[in-house]
Protein backbone atom coordinates (compact mmCIF):
# COMPACT_ATOMS: atom_id res chain seq x y z
CA UNK A 1 0.00 0.00 0.00
CA UNK A 2 1.31 3.46 -0.98
CA UNK A 3 0.27 5.90 2.00
CA UNK A 4 0.74 9.41 1.53
CA UNK A 5 2.92 12.10 2.70
CA UNK A 6 2.81 12.36 6.22
CA UNK A 7 2.94 16.12 7.47
CA UNK A 8 5.76 17.29 10.00
CA UNK A 9 5.43 20.04 11.33
CA UNK A 10 8.40 21.31 13.27
CA UNK A 11 8.05 23.37 16.19
CA UNK A 12 10.68 24.82 19.11
CA UNK A 13 10.57 23.87 22.09
CA UNK A 14 9.31 26.03 25.60
CA UNK A 15 12.81 27.67 26.34
CA UNK A 16 14.81 27.41 29.98
CA UNK A 17 13.20 30.92 30.69
CA UNK A 18 9.98 29.85 29.97
CA UNK A 19 9.97 27.52 32.80
CA UNK A 20 11.86 29.37 35.19
CA UNK A 21 9.49 32.43 34.45
CA UNK A 22 6.80 29.32 35.49
CA UNK A 23 8.35 28.83 38.30
CA UNK A 24 8.87 32.27 39.64
CA UNK A 25 5.05 32.95 38.99
CA UNK A 26 4.04 29.59 40.88
CA UNK A 27 6.34 30.88 43.57
CA UNK A 28 4.56 34.30 43.82
CA UNK A 29 1.48 32.51 44.45
CA UNK A 30 2.50 29.97 46.94
CA UNK A 31 3.75 33.62 49.18
CA UNK A 32 0.49 35.36 48.28
CA UNK A 33 -1.77 32.23 49.29
CA UNK A 34 0.64 31.01 52.72
CA UNK A 35 2.18 28.08 50.96
CA UNK A 36 6.24 27.25 51.44
CA UNK A 37 6.70 24.51 49.14
CA UNK A 38 3.76 22.89 46.32
CA UNK A 39 4.11 19.29 45.08
CA UNK A 40 3.08 19.21 41.76
CA UNK A 41 1.66 15.56 40.97
CA UNK A 42 -1.09 15.89 38.49
CA UNK A 43 0.31 14.78 34.86
CA UNK A 44 -0.51 17.86 33.15
CA UNK A 45 1.06 19.77 36.15
CA UNK A 46 4.31 17.29 36.27
CA UNK A 47 4.57 17.68 33.00
CA UNK A 48 3.76 21.89 32.95
CA UNK A 49 6.67 22.59 35.03
CA UNK A 50 9.27 19.96 33.49
CA UNK A 51 8.31 19.54 29.84
CA UNK A 52 8.25 15.87 30.59
CA UNK A 53 8.33 14.63 26.54
CA UNK A 54 7.24 11.03 27.64
CA UNK A 55 3.77 10.52 26.13
CA UNK A 56 2.87 6.71 27.77
CA UNK A 57 -0.09 7.77 30.42
CA UNK A 58 1.33 8.48 33.76
CA UNK A 59 0.76 5.28 36.51
CA UNK A 60 0.15 5.87 39.99
CA UNK A 61 2.35 2.65 40.15
CA UNK A 62 5.12 4.83 39.28
CA UNK A 63 4.28 8.31 40.31
CA UNK A 64 5.80 11.28 39.53
CA UNK A 65 6.28 14.73 41.37
CA UNK A 66 7.78 18.20 40.96
CA UNK A 67 8.30 19.92 44.11
CA UNK A 68 8.97 23.55 43.94
CA UNK A 69 10.53 25.42 47.13
CA UNK A 70 9.52 29.08 48.21
CA UNK A 71 12.79 30.16 46.88
CA UNK A 72 14.64 28.23 44.05
CA UNK A 73 14.85 25.34 41.48
CA UNK A 74 12.66 22.83 41.35
CA UNK A 75 13.39 19.19 42.56
CA UNK A 76 12.12 15.76 40.53
CA UNK A 77 11.11 13.22 42.54
CA UNK A 78 10.55 10.14 39.98
CA UNK A 79 11.04 6.62 40.18
CA UNK A 80 14.19 5.04 38.63
CA UNK A 81 14.62 4.80 35.27
CA UNK A 82 12.19 8.42 34.00
CA UNK A 83 15.23 9.68 36.01
CA UNK A 84 17.54 9.16 32.94
CA UNK A 85 14.81 10.68 30.14
CA UNK A 86 14.47 13.68 32.36
CA UNK A 87 18.00 14.39 32.70
CA UNK A 88 18.41 13.86 28.52
CA UNK A 89 15.30 16.09 27.33
CA UNK A 90 14.28 18.66 29.98
CA UNK A 91 15.62 21.38 31.67
CA UNK A 92 15.66 19.76 35.13
CA UNK A 93 18.72 19.40 37.16
CA UNK A 94 18.24 18.22 40.50
CA UNK A 95 16.11 14.27 40.47
CA UNK A 96 15.96 12.22 43.68
CA UNK A 97 15.07 8.75 42.50
CA UNK A 98 13.56 5.79 44.29
CA UNK A 99 13.80 1.63 43.05
CA UNK A 100 10.45 1.20 41.12
CA UNK A 101 7.68 -0.61 40.90
CA UNK A 102 7.52 -0.55 44.75
CA UNK A 103 3.66 -1.14 45.92
CA UNK A 104 5.16 -0.93 49.78
CA UNK A 105 7.07 2.36 49.34
CA UNK A 106 6.02 3.96 45.71
CA UNK A 107 8.10 6.89 46.65
CA UNK A 108 6.55 8.21 49.75
CA UNK A 109 9.62 8.02 51.67
CA UNK A 110 11.69 9.63 49.52
CA UNK A 111 9.02 12.40 49.25
CA UNK A 112 8.73 12.64 52.96
CA UNK A 113 12.60 12.86 53.25
CA UNK A 114 12.68 15.61 51.16
CA UNK A 115 10.66 17.55 52.67
CA UNK A 116 11.70 17.12 55.69
CA UNK A 117 14.76 18.34 54.38
CA UNK A 118 13.96 21.45 52.94
CA UNK A 119 10.86 22.63 55.13
CA UNK A 120 10.24 23.40 58.88
CA UNK A 121 7.42 21.45 61.21
CA UNK A 122 5.29 24.07 60.68
CA UNK A 123 5.16 24.28 56.28
CA UNK A 124 2.34 23.79 54.66
CA UNK A 125 2.75 21.72 51.48
CA UNK A 126 0.30 22.98 48.43
CA UNK A 127 -1.16 19.32 46.74
CA UNK A 128 -3.18 19.28 44.00
CA UNK A 129 -6.83 18.67 46.21
CA UNK A 130 -9.39 20.77 44.65
CA UNK A 131 -11.49 20.83 41.76
CA UNK A 132 -10.11 20.29 38.04
CA UNK A 133 -7.64 18.13 39.46
CA UNK A 134 -6.27 15.19 41.40
CA UNK A 135 -3.37 14.05 43.14
CA UNK A 136 -0.84 12.04 41.05
CA UNK A 137 -0.51 8.92 43.21
CA UNK A 138 -2.46 6.42 45.18
CA UNK A 139 -4.70 7.81 48.06
CA UNK A 140 -3.53 5.41 51.30
CA UNK A 141 -0.23 6.77 49.76
CA UNK A 142 -1.17 10.24 50.34
CA UNK A 143 -2.85 9.60 53.84
CA UNK A 144 0.87 7.74 54.57
CA UNK A 145 2.59 10.67 53.15
CA UNK A 146 0.38 13.06 55.40
CA UNK A 147 1.16 10.96 58.64
CA UNK A 148 4.84 10.74 57.98
CA UNK A 149 5.75 14.69 57.44
CA UNK A 150 3.42 15.79 60.40
CA UNK A 151 3.06 18.45 61.96
CA UNK A 152 3.75 19.79 58.17
CA UNK A 153 0.39 19.56 56.77
CA UNK A 154 -0.99 19.22 53.05
CA UNK A 155 -3.34 21.93 51.73
CA UNK A 156 -4.68 22.73 48.44
CA UNK A 157 -2.69 24.32 46.18
CA UNK A 158 -4.98 24.13 42.68
CA UNK A 159 -6.76 27.07 43.08
CA UNK A 160 -4.62 29.44 44.68
CA UNK A 161 -1.45 28.10 42.47
CA UNK A 162 -1.91 25.76 40.16
CA UNK A 163 -5.12 26.66 37.89
CA UNK A 164 -4.31 30.45 37.81
CA UNK A 165 -1.07 29.58 37.02
CA UNK A 166 -2.25 27.39 33.78
CA UNK A 167 -4.99 29.75 32.71
CA UNK A 168 -2.97 32.19 31.25
CA UNK A 169 -0.74 30.52 28.14
CA UNK A 170 2.07 31.74 27.05
CA UNK A 171 2.41 33.03 23.08
CA UNK A 172 4.60 29.97 22.96
CA UNK A 173 1.34 27.37 24.28
CA UNK A 174 -0.90 29.61 22.17
CA UNK A 175 1.01 29.20 18.76
CA UNK A 176 0.65 24.90 19.97
CA UNK A 177 -2.97 25.47 20.39
CA UNK A 178 -3.58 27.48 16.76
CA UNK A 179 -1.48 24.84 15.46
CA UNK A 180 -3.35 21.51 16.40
CA UNK A 181 -7.15 24.03 15.86
CA UNK A 182 -5.52 24.55 12.58
CA UNK A 183 -5.11 20.96 11.72
CA UNK A 184 -8.40 20.18 12.91
CA UNK A 185 -10.38 22.48 11.32
CA UNK A 186 -8.30 21.30 7.93
CA UNK A 187 -9.66 18.10 8.31
CA UNK A 188 -12.77 18.75 8.64
CA UNK A 189 -12.79 20.62 5.31
CA UNK A 190 -11.29 17.84 3.71
CA UNK A 191 -14.02 14.67 5.33
CA UNK A 192 -16.88 15.43 2.77
CA UNK A 193 -14.92 14.01 0.00
CA UNK A 194 -14.69 11.00 2.29
CA UNK A 195 -18.19 10.69 3.49
CA UNK A 196 -20.83 8.30 1.39
CA UNK A 197 -24.48 6.80 2.91
CA UNK A 198 -23.83 3.35 3.51
CA UNK A 199 -20.93 4.14 5.41
CA UNK A 200 -20.49 3.64 9.63
CA UNK A 201 -19.73 5.97 11.96
CA UNK A 202 -16.71 4.54 12.94
CA UNK A 203 -15.60 4.54 9.42
CA UNK A 204 -16.45 8.55 9.04
CA UNK A 205 -14.38 8.99 12.44
CA UNK A 206 -11.74 6.68 10.61
CA UNK A 207 -11.86 8.92 7.99
CA UNK A 208 -11.57 12.25 9.50
CA UNK A 209 -8.74 10.89 12.07
CA UNK A 210 -6.28 9.93 9.28
CA UNK A 211 -6.89 13.85 7.56
CA UNK A 212 -5.70 14.93 11.31
CA UNK A 213 -2.91 12.55 11.08
CA UNK A 214 -2.06 13.58 7.45
CA UNK A 215 -1.71 17.43 8.42
CA UNK A 216 0.34 16.85 11.68
CA UNK A 217 -1.88 15.71 14.41
CA UNK A 218 0.08 13.89 17.34
CA UNK A 219 -2.69 12.05 18.64
CA UNK A 220 -6.14 12.32 18.73
CA UNK A 221 -7.53 10.89 22.15
CA UNK A 222 -10.92 12.25 21.82
CA UNK A 223 -13.55 11.27 19.24
CA UNK A 224 -17.29 11.36 19.67
CA UNK A 225 -19.84 10.89 17.29
CA UNK A 226 -22.98 9.81 16.71
CA UNK A 227 -25.65 9.87 13.24
CA UNK A 228 -29.35 9.90 13.69
CA UNK A 229 -32.14 10.93 11.69
CA UNK A 230 -33.10 14.14 12.61
CA UNK A 231 -30.42 14.89 14.47
CA UNK A 232 -28.42 13.08 17.74
CA UNK A 233 -29.65 12.81 21.07
CA UNK A 234 -26.88 13.10 23.43
CA UNK A 235 -23.53 14.53 23.71
CA UNK A 236 -21.42 11.69 25.62
CA UNK A 237 -20.77 9.35 22.50
CA UNK A 238 -18.61 7.11 20.62
CA UNK A 239 -19.18 5.96 16.95
CA UNK A 240 -20.38 2.36 16.45
CA UNK A 241 -20.70 0.27 13.47
CA UNK A 242 -23.64 2.05 12.81
CA UNK A 243 -24.57 2.65 8.62
CA UNK A 244 -25.38 6.63 7.84
CA UNK A 245 -28.86 6.66 5.99
CA UNK A 246 -30.30 8.97 4.01
CA UNK A 247 -31.48 11.29 6.30
CA UNK A 248 -29.23 11.19 9.05
CA UNK A 249 -26.85 13.73 10.50
CA UNK A 250 -23.60 12.94 11.79
CA UNK A 251 -21.78 14.72 15.26
CA UNK A 252 -18.91 14.54 14.88
CA UNK A 253 -17.05 16.28 18.30
CA UNK A 254 -12.95 15.90 18.16
CA UNK A 255 -9.58 16.38 20.32
CA UNK A 256 -6.35 16.44 19.01
CA UNK A 257 -2.98 16.89 20.03
CA UNK A 258 0.04 18.58 18.89
CA UNK A 259 3.40 18.81 20.72
CA UNK A 260 0.29 17.53 24.37
CA UNK A 261 -1.98 20.43 23.33
CA UNK A 262 -5.39 20.04 22.63
CA UNK A 263 -8.13 21.72 20.01
CA UNK A 264 -11.59 20.45 20.96
CA UNK A 265 -15.14 21.15 18.91
CA UNK A 266 -17.38 19.55 16.59
CA UNK A 267 -18.73 19.74 13.57
CA UNK A 268 -21.76 17.93 11.49
CA UNK A 269 -22.88 16.51 8.30
CA UNK A 270 -26.37 15.88 6.83
CA UNK A 271 -26.58 13.33 4.45
CA UNK A 272 -29.06 14.00 1.70
CA UNK A 273 -31.07 16.35 3.44
CA UNK A 274 -31.20 18.38 6.34
CA UNK A 275 -34.70 18.10 8.12
CA UNK A 276 -36.71 21.52 8.85
CA UNK A 277 -36.25 21.36 12.64
CA UNK A 278 -32.36 20.48 12.49
CA UNK A 279 -32.08 23.47 10.40
CA UNK A 280 -33.36 25.66 12.15
CA UNK A 281 -31.36 24.88 15.56
CA UNK A 282 -28.14 24.66 13.39
CA UNK A 283 -28.91 28.14 12.52
CA UNK A 284 -29.87 29.25 16.68
CA UNK A 285 -27.01 27.49 17.81
CA UNK A 286 -24.98 29.34 15.30
CA UNK A 287 -26.06 32.65 15.85
CA UNK A 288 -25.34 31.42 19.52
CA UNK A 289 -21.79 30.60 19.07
CA UNK A 290 -21.39 34.29 17.32
CA UNK A 291 -22.96 36.20 20.19
CA UNK A 292 -20.44 34.12 22.23
CA UNK A 293 -17.19 34.79 20.63
CA UNK A 294 -18.78 38.43 19.59
CA UNK A 295 -18.61 38.76 24.13
CA UNK A 296 -15.06 37.59 24.98
CA UNK A 297 -12.69 39.92 25.48
CA UNK A 298 -10.95 40.88 28.55
CA UNK A 299 -12.24 42.34 31.64
CA UNK A 300 -15.81 39.96 31.92
CA UNK A 301 -16.59 37.32 32.99
CA UNK A 302 -17.28 33.82 32.33
CA UNK A 303 -21.05 34.13 32.90
CA UNK A 304 -21.33 37.23 30.72
CA UNK A 305 -20.00 35.01 28.35
CA UNK A 306 -22.89 32.27 28.81
CA UNK A 307 -25.36 35.10 29.42
CA UNK A 308 -24.69 36.62 25.45
CA UNK A 309 -25.47 33.21 24.11
CA UNK A 310 -28.04 32.19 26.54
CA UNK A 311 -30.00 35.24 25.33
CA UNK A 312 -29.86 34.18 21.73
CA UNK A 313 -31.71 31.14 22.71
CA UNK A 314 -34.26 32.48 24.76
CA UNK A 315 -35.36 35.24 22.04
CA UNK A 316 -35.22 31.90 19.13
CA UNK A 317 -35.40 28.57 20.59
CA UNK A 318 -38.55 28.04 21.02
CA UNK A 319 -39.33 27.65 24.84
CA UNK A 320 -37.77 23.83 24.69
CA UNK A 321 -36.12 24.46 27.81
CA UNK A 322 -31.90 24.83 28.91
CA UNK A 323 -29.40 21.76 28.02
CA UNK A 324 -28.52 19.43 30.25
CA UNK A 325 -24.96 19.64 29.55
CA UNK A 326 -24.61 22.61 32.52
CA UNK A 327 -22.05 25.26 31.08
CA UNK A 328 -21.66 26.64 27.31
CA UNK A 329 -18.05 25.88 27.18
CA UNK A 330 -14.87 25.89 28.90
CA UNK A 331 -10.97 25.89 28.66
CA UNK A 332 -8.14 23.85 27.49
CA UNK A 333 -4.59 23.61 26.86
CA UNK A 334 -2.35 20.62 28.35
CA UNK A 335 -5.68 18.92 29.63
CA UNK A 336 -8.92 19.45 28.28
CA UNK A 337 -11.24 20.35 29.76
CA UNK A 338 -9.86 23.01 32.03
CA UNK A 339 -11.04 26.14 33.90
CA UNK A 340 -12.94 27.99 33.71
CA UNK A 341 -16.89 27.06 32.57
CA UNK A 342 -18.98 29.12 30.66
CA UNK A 343 -21.25 29.19 33.09
CA UNK A 344 -24.38 30.98 34.42
CA UNK A 345 -22.34 31.09 38.02
CA UNK A 346 -18.73 31.09 36.95
CA UNK A 347 -17.31 34.71 38.14
CA UNK A 348 -13.41 33.88 36.96
CA UNK A 349 -12.51 37.40 35.10
CA UNK A 350 -11.14 36.95 31.42
CA UNK A 351 -7.66 37.75 30.65
CA UNK A 352 -5.09 38.43 27.71
CA UNK A 353 -3.76 34.70 27.15
CA UNK A 354 -7.10 32.59 28.19
CA UNK A 355 -8.28 29.79 25.88
CA UNK A 356 -11.90 29.42 25.60
CA UNK A 357 -14.05 26.40 24.00
CA UNK A 358 -17.67 28.78 23.04
CA UNK A 359 -20.00 25.63 23.14
CA UNK A 360 -23.18 26.43 23.31
CA UNK A 361 -25.88 23.34 23.11
CA UNK A 362 -29.68 23.44 22.59
CA UNK A 363 -32.28 20.79 23.05
CA UNK A 364 -35.09 20.55 19.95
CA UNK A 365 -37.76 18.72 19.69
CA UNK A 366 -38.19 16.86 16.34
CA UNK A 367 -41.11 16.76 14.53
CA UNK A 368 -39.78 13.35 13.38
CA UNK A 369 -40.76 11.36 15.99
CA UNK A 370 -41.67 14.25 18.90
CA UNK A 371 -38.14 13.18 20.56
CA UNK A 372 -35.58 16.01 22.00
CA UNK A 373 -32.89 16.14 20.01
CA UNK A 374 -29.26 17.77 21.04
CA UNK A 375 -27.80 20.88 18.64
CA UNK A 376 -24.22 21.89 19.65
CA UNK A 377 -22.12 24.40 17.74
CA UNK A 378 -17.86 24.54 19.20
CA UNK A 379 -15.55 26.77 18.66
CA UNK A 380 -12.05 27.72 19.90
CA UNK A 381 -10.92 31.05 20.51
CA UNK A 382 -8.06 32.94 22.30
CA UNK A 383 -8.25 36.43 24.79
CA UNK A 384 -6.42 39.15 22.87
CA UNK A 385 -5.69 42.41 24.34
CA UNK A 386 -8.60 44.14 22.18
CA UNK A 387 -11.02 40.70 22.45
CA UNK A 388 -10.60 37.50 21.23
CA UNK A 389 -8.87 35.29 18.22
CA UNK A 390 -10.26 32.90 16.32
CA UNK A 391 -8.61 29.76 16.65
CA UNK A 392 -10.26 27.50 14.88
CA UNK A 393 -12.30 27.74 11.06
CA UNK A 394 -15.64 28.87 11.89
CA UNK A 395 -18.15 26.34 10.78
CA UNK A 396 -20.24 27.17 7.82
CA UNK A 397 -23.55 29.08 8.96
CA UNK A 398 -25.84 26.09 7.04
CA UNK A 399 -25.35 22.34 7.71
CA UNK A 400 -22.87 20.63 5.02
CA UNK A 401 -25.29 18.13 3.27
CA UNK A 402 -23.37 15.36 1.91
CA UNK A 403 -24.97 14.06 -1.29
CA UNK A 404 -22.80 10.83 -2.17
Amino acid sequence: MNWPLLNTIPHTPFSREEYLQRISRAQDLMRRSGIDTALATFEYNFRYFTGDMIPTPYQTTRPRFILIPSDGLPIALVPSGVDDVLRETTWITEIRTWPSPNPADEGVSVVAATLAELTGKGARIGIELGAESRPGLPGADLQRLAKIIAPRTLIDATEAVFTPLRMKKSPAEIDRIRTVCRIASEAFLALPRHLRTGMTEREACRAYELECFLRGADKIPKISSVAGRGGHRRAYTAPTDRIIAKGDVLYLDSGCHFDFYWCDFNRYFAFGSIDDDTAHAYEVAWQATEAGLSAVRPGVMARDVWRAMQNVFDRHAGGVGNTSIGRYGHSMGLWMPEPPSISAIDETVLEEGMILNIEPSLPYRSSIDGDLRLMIHEENVVVTKQGSELLTLRASRECPVITN
